[in-house]
């Protein structure tokens, strides 16, 4: 049994990149849980469902969910310190990178319940095409109609030609099939997660649903 005077909680500070407005989540997790754990406690946060694996590297190592011996390993083990960051993939598919930093290690604790201290930037739907589609998804709410309209892509297409006279016609059809293509999966997914509010943060419901998976947990527990 781990006595209670040894658990530490590390306070984490998690950046997601290649995303505009910023993303950013705050948390505070004990160092005795391992990186399934972690990666459950953080998509618990970010209102995702986790079931893409993750990918977590720090110190010249990679550790992901998909090799026993790596997805066992407890925080603790990598005797992190503050202010050093690592790189941690949340959905393997879609490759949404979050840079963690190390805000705080704290020593002695009583209870090692996690909690999201704060945040900003709404979370981007988990299965929208990553960051690219979430970049997308973003224009094409801002700009409508005018993001890609016909006139537009005629006259890259024009250039295209002209640049390159050789290319056969068909290719140019295929673009075109392409552009519309994109922004009809661009307006279904827009439908379907409802209009966006990259602003927007809620640090009351990321801690409900940090308290949802903690209540399954002790129920499967027992």
């Amino acid at each position: 049994m781990i006595e209670q005077n040894s658990l530490k909680r590390i306070t984490l500070r998690a950046a997601l990149r290649h995303v505009r407005p910023m993303v950013i989540r705050l948390i505070s997790v004990s160092d005795r849980i391992d990186l399934s754990d972690f990666n459950d406690i953080f998509c618990a946060v970010l209102g995702w469902s986790g079931q893409m694996g993750y990918i977590l590297r720090v110190h010249g190592q990679e550790c992901n969910s998909f090799r026993r011996k790596t997805r066992a390993k407890v925080l603790h083990e990598f005797k992190l310190h503050r202010q050093e960051k690592f790189l941690y993939v949340c959905d393997t598919l879609h490759r949404w990178e979050w840079d963690v930093q190390v805000l705080d290690i704290e020593g002695g604790i009583e209870k090692d319940t996690p909690v999201c201290l704060g945040g900003r930037g709404a979370t981007p739907p988990e299965f929208c095409g990553g960051p690219t589609g979430y970049r997308l998804m973003l224009k094409r709410q801002r700009e409508g109609r005018a993001m890609l309209e016909p006139k537009m892509v005629e006259a890259g297409i024009q250039m295209l030609t002209e640049s390159s006279p050789e290319t056969p016609s068909s290719s140019w059809e295929l673009l075109r099939t392409a552009v519309d293509d994109c922004l009809v999966s661009l307006d279904a997914r827009l439908k379907e997660y409802g209009p966006l509010q990259p602003d927007r943060f809620s640090l009351q419901e990321a801690n409900e649903r940090l308290d949802l998976l903690m209540r399954q947990r002790l129920r499967f527990r027992a």
